[in-house]
């Protein structure tokens, strides 16, 4: 009985939509990273938390410390790049099924003959979300870097707060090698 529930519950978990972050990050090969030493953020229409205005804040300010821990200084005016972010949400369906069965001819679980098995297919629907941070060259108004970590989304504000952390200091550890010329 113990290998069953063992078993379903491996299947439950190979079925469940996946929970890991996925980070990637592309930049302007060609741009001078190294000359960049001042940063100023900028709102966008998109940057905001399907109008929660309590979680862009803590995103805004989340950015604005990744940032400053990277080495980078916040200016007000005459930034060397300007940052922003923006979310995306897309409605996802996964089916889960798990089947059950006993007796039979031989002593196994799903013997010949005789036996019984049962069937039951689950509908989950969940919500992936991206998180897109863009640093954009103040002089030339051009995009440089790009940074992108997609997770299907908590329901708890608190676990959303902890899960934007994690995408962000994924994406800080990738932007470090850039900036500082590993990446290259």
């Amino acid at each position: 009985m113990k290998k069953v529930i063992g078993l379903v519950f491996v299947v439950a978990l190979i079925a469940t939509p996946a929970m890991a972050q996925k980070v990637t990050i592309d930049y302007a090969h060609d741009y001078d990273f190294d000359s960049i030493k001042t940063f100023q953020y900028v709102d966008t229409a998109e940057s905001n938390v399907k109008g929660n205005q309590m979680m862009a804040d803590r995103v805004t300010n989340m950015i604005k410390k990744e940032l400053r821990e990277g080495g980078l200084t916040e200016v007000q005016e005459n930034p060397d790049i300007y940052v922003t972010y923006h979310f995306t949400t897309e409605e996802r369906t996964s089916y889960q099924t798990t089947n059950f069965g006993y007796g039979g001819y031989g002593g196994g679980w799903y013997g010949w003959g005789g036996g019984m098995g049962s069937s039951s297919t689950q509908q989950i629907n969940y919500t992936d979300g991206t998180l897109l941070i863009d640093a954009y060259d103040s002089t030339d108004k051009k995009m440089i870097w790009r940074g992108t970590g997609t997770v299907t989304v908590k329901a708890k504000p608190e676990k959303q707060i902890k899960q934007v952390e994690n995408i962000l200091t994924k994406i800080g550890a990738k932007w470090d090698k850039i900036l500082h010329g590993q990446g290259k």
